[in-house]
């Protein structure tokens, strides 16, 4: 039995790469994204970014490489505007300077998120009877990100290692809930999910070079980046991870039905200001003038 996203035909490369024909007409700006599945997600937050600009509809090139070789191949064209995700790549120096290629100040879109008032407006879309003095009250956001961060230090610090030297490794790929149980609105470390996490990586390395060791590779890690400070966390830590785990405590602290992250997601963006991308906002601007 395959599902209703299954059984849509999907679209090969030329299609993909030659869409924005179809819609020259009706885009003032082309702008080209990573993901497929954040399509209708990123359409909301640049048309709420750009209210000035006609735009119908932005363009997913299944990928940041693709984003990156589309950048290139259309250096000089001020209609195309090149948007890709931070992920880690100012860490692991691996940031491409280029005129129409913008990167995200934040690990990824949903980073962006963050917001407490568009927070709390879906608590009350969820729960219409309580009162938003209340919920105020009781949602203690940088309290949630602190608790968030604390719980996946060490996580993303593996991470790093894997993306900086073992891209054999899967790493941000893997799904927090294979490394965490989530009970009475706490995170609970799985202990031997995360040893046998740290043994692939003890043993990739000694296949890369005898001379690694995983404890050496994360002291250099942790001399580059702090994550304890809260800004730091919304910047640096996977959206992914982030959105579903402050999802999770928002759900168990308000009794919440738990809804699809996706459908979460965008409900949250409908309500968000957006002032923290004002920087890409800017930038866009200069650019397309």
């Amino acid at each position: 039995m395959i599902t209703l996203e299954e059984s849509i035909p999907s679209k090969n490369w030329n299609y993909i790469i030659a869409e924005d024909i179809f819609y020259y007409q009706f885009n003032e700006i082309a702008f080209y994204i990573e993901d497929e599945d954040q399509e209708n997600f990123f359409f909301c937050i640049l048309k709420n970014l750009f209210p000035e600009i006609k735009i119908e509809k932005i363009f997913p090139l299944n990928g940041k490489e693709n984003v990156i070789a589309e950048s290139k191949d259309n250096i000089d064209n001020k209609k195309k505007v090149y948007i890709v995700d931070k992920d880690f790549d100012d860490i692991l120096n691996k940031k491409i300077l280029r005129d129409n290629l913008f990167y995200l100040e934040r690990y990824s879109i949903e980073n962006y998120l963050i917001e407490k008032d568009s927070i709390i407006e879906y608590i009350i879309s969820e729960k219409p009877k309580l009162k938003r003095s209340k919920i105020a009250d009781d949602f203690n956001l940088d309290l949630s990100i602190s608790k968030i961060s604390n719980v996946l230090r060490e996580l993303i610090y593996l991470h790093l290692v894997v993306q900086k030297i073992c891209p054999r490794l899967k790493n941000i790929t893997l799904n927090h809930e294979r490394f965490f149980d989530f009970n009475n609105g706490n995170f609970q470390s799985k202990n031997d999910q995360m040893l046998i996490y740290k043994n692939a990586i003890n043993n990739e390395l000694l296949q890369i070079d005898r001379r690694l060791t995983l404890n050496g590779q994360l002291n250099k890690i942790k001399r580059n980046i702090n994550i304890d400070n809260n800004e730091l966390s919304v910047i640096h830590i996977p959206g992914k991870y982030l959105i579903k785990m402050l999802k999770q405590l928002i759900e168990s602290l308000f009794g919440l039905v738990s809804r699809n992250t996706d459908s979460y997601c965008y409900n949250i963006a409908k309500n968000c200001n957006f002032q923290s991308l004002n920087s890409l906002k800017i930038q866009i601007n200069e650019y397309i003038k």
